[in-house]
């Protein structure tokens, strides 16, 4: 019983660690989905920039931007791990985030919004970075996939909300009320320790036992310490001979074939995961809305499709540790790829003078499924999958090649799409999306094992 308990015990504090580092990831959301309701009004005659209405291509600049910042907070992120511990750099991560808010604020220039949205993705940057690193440190096998998730989660929560207060709230208000979710954030993480690897890497070996027992729920009479005592030997013998490792990095570690192969599926997923076009067009969500022919309003559809993003996120909790990572890759990859040809089907038919009175709920309807099924597998598995995949000893350099790999892709994308919407109209922009997924099904299929399960450090007797 006292076994269970402490189990419980762990469980739970492991849920409230992640809970709470999320709470920046919920603030970074809300920087993501702050474009989408805004640049219909910085593009009006009623732009409340000095500099007047923002143009397509400054438009373009402003969504795409962030992604160079991303590319920019990976890699400061992704060097200040080793160095301050993945705790302090996670809790670093509010200052970009507060940035951004303040900058909105008080900007009245298109070129603030640029400084403004590259600092924001710094903050997305950092995130991708720590966030992998954090879960894989601190989650007992039988929740990472869950608690991986959680990203998603609250990502995508923070759209949401942003959404939801875009509609309601003027634009200089916005700022206000949501820099209190990162001061929040703040409060919070001061309760929750570093990781035990970090620590030891540090060799603050008492330090790490007590954050090994926080993590796990070792209390005084509800563990065997005995049992407790030896997996964190297992645990210590396992950084120092990964710290020992790392000294020793040389280029002969990336060229192995699990390295090389480890390092693909890395590059790869993160190419998936921005090319199938989603996180596009969730940024662009009101203007892709104008252009389908939807005939309900585009902010309100925006909120039903975020809202249906959360339901599709809570759902992989159920899966990822059910059907496993390449099962739910498959599913929601081809099927992410089937609702957006049907969604370019529907812009074609429109383009083309087809009547289609009495249909224009069918955009809404065909996106909500896309945004379901995308968010069962494609949206967070790539990210927490990484560590299960890659050798441990080039672990942190493979994840950051990955993170900054998927900041390029996604510059890209954002840059590319309002072109694409000008140029080959929306169906010829969701035919490109589609292709990619199907094409993205056949090398999963191939090349991606399954993780499920994995044991990244120590046993789960613990």
């Amino acid at each position: 019983m006292s076994e269970k308990l402490g189990l419980s015990n762990g469980v739970l504090n492991q849920v409230f660690s992640v809970c709470t580092i999320n709470i920046i990831n919920l603030a970074h959301g809300t920087t993501l989905g702050w474009l989408s309701p805004f640049l219909p009004l910085l593009q009006s005659e009623n732009s409340p920039l000095e500099t007047g209405p923002v143009t397509i291509e400054q438009g373009s600049w402003i969504g795409s931007i962030l992604c160079l910042g991303g590319l920019a907070g990976a890699i400061i992120y992704g060097s200040l791990t080793s160095r301050l511990g993945v705790k302090r750099c996670i809790s670093c991560i509010i200052i970009p985030n507060i940035s951004f808010w303040v900058i909105v604020y008080f900007g009245t220039s298109v070129y603030h919004l640029y400084i403004a949205r590259f600092i924001a993705g710094a903050t997305g940057g950092g995130i991708m970075v720590t966030f992998p690193l954090f879960i894989a440190d601190i989650s007992d096998n039988k929740i990472r996939g869950i608690l991986g998730s959680c990203m998603a989660l609250f990502g995508n929560s923070g759209i949401l909300l942003m959404y939801i207060v875009g509609d309601l709230l003027s634009y200089r208000t916005v700022p206000l009320v949501m820099m209190s979710v990162p001061l929040l954030f703040g409060i919070i993480m001061y309760f929750i320790p570093e990781t035990p690897q970090t620590l030891l890497r540090k060799r603050k070996v008492e330090e790490a036992a007590k954050s090994l027992k926080f993590f796990k729920g070792i209390t005084p009479g509800t563990k065997d310490m005995i049992a407790f005592e030896r997996d964190f030997e297992v645990l210590q013998n396992f950084v120092t001979n990964s710290k020992a490792q790392t000294t020793k990095l040389q280029l002969s570690d990336f060229t192995s074939p699990q390295a090389k192969k480890g390092i693909f599926i890395g590059i790869f997923l993160m190419f998936l995961n921005q090319f199938c076009g989603i996180f596009a067009i969730l940024t662009y969500a009101v203007t892709i809305f104008q252009e389908s022919g939807s005939d309900l309003s585009p902010g309100a559809s925006a909120i039903i499709i975020a809202a249906i993003q959360i339901l599709g996120t809570v759902a992989s909790f159920v899966f990822v540790d059910l059907a496993g990572r390449k099962v739910l890759l498959l599913v929601s990859t081809f099927g992410t790829g089937v609702g957006l040809s049907c969604l370019g089907t529907f812009s074609w038919l429109k383009e083309h003078q087809f009547d289609l009175t009495g249909f224009g709920w069918i955009p809404v309807v065909i996106l909500s499924i896309t945004m379901f099924i995308f968010c069962v597998g494609l949206c967070s598995i790539p990210f927490f999958v990484l560590p299960e995949i890659l050798p441990a000893k080039i672990c942190n350099v493979g994840n950051t090649i990955s993170m900054i790999s998927i900041t390029i892709f996604s510059f890209v994308v954002l840059k590319i799409l309002p072109i694409m919407l000008e140029q080959i109209e929306l169906y010829g922009a969701t035919a490109v999306f589609a292709g990619t997924c199907f094409v993205g099904v056949i090398i999963i299929a191939i090349v991606i094992p399954e993780t499920k399960g994995k044991n990244l450090v120590v046993p789960e007797s613990v």
